[in-house]
């Protein structure tokens, strides 16, 4: 592991942290992210404000900022990033401003219309009857700052919490947060109701368009107290509200969630393509998997998530971040254009990527120790993301993800 640089400026110091625990692909799993800038402050916040321009004793500035070429609007795609943030409580919010201007800049830069902020709450065992955030979870007050950044620039958000699967160990249990069984459900979903409730009203207070109620909760689908749930949501929140299913389960037929509509993390494998396989054999094992759930446009399906690692042998078991193999960095390009020119030829809904760190410096280049599921600092990646959301088509009006 690099060791962190140290800087010094006149009024205060900074440290560069490098472990920062974070979630990846449709199961997430703990690990040592190695290109954070998450840079703490010595300085009180008034002193980090006059550094930076910050801060209520600064002068108020015009906006600069960048701006979404063709925004998003009913009847085209979302072409989309998810951006994955787990917090660190050490930040000021002057400084994770300067995050949030960066992330949203780097975004912008993708030819994205739309952003999804995806971020963590936290359980205690499978059986558990309670969720919680805990200090790595953002607040609402912090996701503010990047919906408000978001919007300034164009941009349709969605806020999408996830619950954080390391005290599953899955390597080890197979379990994940889809095969969680509380033992009382109604405490569960009324813990999670509780949970929910201020990331709702900051939703409905800063004009974000989407909500997702739940996120790959295979064993809870089904479940009767989803109207429930729902029905008291849309009291704080009067835009979409979605579920998002996992691949799996997505692909056996309609998702037995009362939400306005359904998107699906998509990590379908291509089990009998090699590393070399030309764009037209993955998008063969793309319509394959769409085509479970029918033929010809689908301008209802969304997908939610779309990653793979750059590595090779990725094409088999696209979500298998946790393995590690020989870098291979097109792989995950060819596969983002696969999937783009599938999701233009269907008329599909929207098509969102993974992943994005909130905490690292997106302009930085990889290296050996970059997680492989980053696209970020990838050239050939972040160029079939810009080429893919360049394009656009017409969807039928009023379609919601299905």
């Amino acid at each position: 592991m690099k060791r962190p640089a140290i800087f010094i400026l006149p009024t205060v110091v900074v440290a560069v942290t490098v472990a920062v625990p974070v979630v990846w692909g449709d199961h997430p799993l703990k690990f040592v992210h190695q290109r954070p800038t998450a840079v703490h402050w010595a300085g009180s916040a008034t002193e980090q404000g006059r550094v930076w321009g910050f801060g209520k004793d600064a002068p108020p500035a015009e906006d600069t900022g960048p701006k979404v070429a063709r925004p998003w609007a009913e009847g085209s795609p979302e072409w989309g990033v998810q951006v994955y943030w787990l917090d660190d409580p050490a930040d000021p919010d002057n400084f994770v401003q300067g995050k949030v201007d960066r992330i949203v800049k780097y975004v912008v830069g993708l030819n994205a219309n739309s952003l999804s902020v995806t971020f963590p709450y936290y359980t205690t065992g499978t059986r558990s009857n309670a969720v919680a955030a805990r200090p790595t979870t953002p607040t609402p007050e912090r996701l503010a700052l990047l919906l408000d950044a978001a919007h300034r620039a164009g941009l349709r958000t969605t806020i999408r919490p996830i619950m954080d699967e390391d005290v599953f160990d899955y390597l080890n249990t197979l379990k994940w947060r889809g095969n969680i069984a509380p033992t009382d459900r109604d405490a569960w979903f009324a813990s999670y109701a509780a949970f929910l409730a201020p990331y709702l009203k900051t939703a409905q207070e800063h004009s974000v368009a989407e909500v997702t109620i739940g996120t790959e909760f295979n064993s809870l689908e089904g479940d009767p107290r989803w109207p429930g749930l729902i029905d008291q949501a849309r009291k704080a929140f009067h835009g979409e509200l979605v579920y998002d299913a996992n691949f799996d389960n997505w692909s056996k037929g309609p998702i037995a969630v009362p939400a306005d509509g359904t998107g699906v993390d998509a990590y379908p494998p291509a089990r009998s393509a090699g590393d070399d396989a030309p764009v037209a054999d993955l998008k063969a094992s793309w319509n394959a998997w769409l085509d479970k759930r029918g033929s010809g446009p689908q301008p209802t399906t969304k997908l939610t998530e779309v990653g793979i690692p750059a590595q090779k042998g990725a094409y088999k078991t696209p979500g298998e971040y946790y393995k590690k193999t020989e870098l291979n960095e097109v792989v995950q390009a060819t596969w983002f254009t696969a999937v783009c020119q599938v999701a233009q030829e269907r008329k599909l809904r929207g098509l969102y990527f993974w992943s994005l760190y909130f905490g690292i410096d997106p302009n930085l280049p990889t290296n050996q120790d970059t997680p492989r599921m980053d696209y970020a600092g990838r050239p050939a990646s972040e160029r079939a993301i810009r080429d893919c959301f360049a394009q656009t088509y017409e969807l039928p009006p009023s379609q919601a993800p299905g």
